[in-house]
């Protein structure tokens, strides 16, 4: 009985974590110019810093690296899925895939790989200059 708990609870997690990044997957982009070193290294300490924030079940620091908008559209399904993982104390390895890109409207993107219990997801996300401070402005699974 107690395994079974598990494996609906392991489930759950898993959908949990589709629906913290944004929803249905987006398609590859083939990257663009890649950004200066400096810039680059800020910006996944920015993608790692939030996924750290959501290992440590910790939502009020993880939403602070998003954009106020994007916050406001993902900010209860956020706290819902980081208090599922919570439950199962499920913890996401991150690793980056692609380095930090420019795309249109001087927007920045990155890939990352994201392994968790029961497998590997490819995570898409897009930063937005605000005001002289980088946000994350989306996170998806891509394809």
């Amino acid at each position: 009985m107690l395994r079974r708990w598990a494996a609906v609870g392991a489930l759950a997690v898993l959908a949990a974590v589709g629906v913290a990044c944004g929803g249905e997957p987006t398609p590859t982009l083939s990257p663009g110019p890649v950004v200066d070193p400096d810039e680059a290294a800020h910006l996944r300490e920015i993608a790692f810093g939030y996924w750290e924030a959501f290992n440590a079940y910790d939502a009020d620091r993880t939403l602070a690296y998003l954009e106020d908008e994007y916050r406001a559209q993902r900010e209860e399904t956020v706290r819902t899925e980081i208090g599922r993982i919570d439950l199962f104390n499920v913890q996401l390895g991150v690793s980056e895939e692609a380095p930090p890109w420019i795309i249109e409207g001087g927007r920045r993107e990155m890939y990352l790989t994201m392994k968790e219990p029961l497998g590997t997801r490819r995570i898409r996300m897009e930063f937005r200059d605000v005001d002289g401070e980088w946000k994350i402005s989306f996170a998806q699974e891509a394809m």
